[in-house]
């Protein structure tokens, strides 16, 4: 996220920016599958992500577990605005079309119900032509409150 972006956010979303900006780092899984924050608000989050070359399989399409990763963390992090620390309990995934090496993927994902233990959490991934991708839905469970300092 560029700073003129973060200029354009209130003080509680620049918090949470930071926040997870601080776990992104010194997370070594996010190393592996790098994305950018492009939006954040409580129960809303939106990632992009390169497909390198990497990360796709001998017909050059991303993996389908590479996709269905990033959708995890899309929608873990949806959960985590609303202060959560939470762990996947299930995961859904509809491969809709194929994403081919080289692609930019934008990432949408939407806190769709919060109960006392468990967050259900749906995103959405679409090609740079706006073409749905990837649709999915997660079941989270609440461990316990975020540590936001």
């Amino acid at each position: 996220m560029d700073k003129k972006v973060l200029e354009g956010l209130s003080a509680e979303q620049r918090r949470m920016y930071q926040i997870f900006e601080r776990i992104y780092k010194n997370t070594p899984y996010f190393r592996n599958m790098p994305c950018t924050i492009e939006d954040l608000n409580e129960g809303h989050v939106c990632l992009s992500f390169d497909v390198k070359p990497e990360l796709c399989n001998y017909r050059g399409i991303a993996s389908g577990g590479v996709l269905a990763a990033f959708c995890d963390t899309l929608m873990g992090w949806a959960s985590r605005t609303l202060g959560y620390q939470v762990t996947t309990l299930e995961i859904n995934m509809n491969y809709i079309r194929q994403v081919a090496k080289g692609q930019h993927i934008i990432g949408l994902g939407e806190v769709i119900h919060h109960g006392g233990r468990t967050v259900v959490v749906s995103c959405e991934l679409y090609d740079e032509e706006g073409n749905i991708v990837v649709k999915g839905r997660s079941s989270f469970y609440i461990l316990k409150k975020l540590e936001l300092d």
